[in-house]
């Protein structure tokens, strides 16, 4: 298996196996990098291990995935997550460029796969924290399905904090 495949579907032991520290720059054919292809590793603590560690190495980024899904898009895509992890592991991405408000080929902000997460709105405080330190987070930008995360969130009852938030956000830009 290519090391790029085993970043994305293996325990990290079995990633520092074949990983070469010279190849920590090389993308894939489509523009993908080993911490992106890492960002999706279904085994948690493999997903933080290896990804935290290519950034150590200064793993670039990266392109968009074939559907235009960013590195943010694949760190709150996944199914599982250790919250307090994901947002300092966004943290180190929004530093290292990701895009906040990056759509994929769908229209999608990383903000809906936030919102879409199985945890409460207090459970997701750092990560929401962590957007609304950015400049100019969008909230209303409306995927092909007509879903912004304002809409996504006034549809969920759950995440009345988070749609409160957002509301009160966008009533206080100029």
């Amino acid at each position: 298996m290519d090391v790029f495949l085993t970043a994305r579907m293996k325990p990290a032991a079995d990633f520092y196996a074949i990983f070469d520290p010279a190849r920590v720059g090389e993308l894939t054919a489509d523009g993908r990098s080993l911490v992106m292809m890492a960002l999706g590793n279904k085994d948690l603590a493999s997903r933080y291990e290896v990804s935290n560690d290519l950034l150590d190495r200064g793993c670039p980024l990266g392109g968009p995935g074939a559907d235009g899904a960013t590195v943010l898009h694949v760190l709150f895509g996944q199914v599982k997550h250790d919250v307090a992890a994901d947002a300092l592991l966004a943290r180190r991405l929004i530093e290292r460029g990701a895009d906040v408000n990056a759509l994929d080929d769908a229209r999608r902000l990383p903000f809906l796969e936030v919102l879409a997460m199985k945890y409460t709105d207090e459970d997701l405080a750092p990560i929401y924290d962590l957007w609304f330190e950015q400049p100019d987070p969008d909230f209303t930008t409306e995927s092909i399905h007509g879903l912004s995360p304002v809409k996504a969130a006034a549809k969920l009852p759950f995440r009345a904090a988070i749609l409160a938030r957002m509301q009160h956000h966008l009533a206080s830009r100029p």
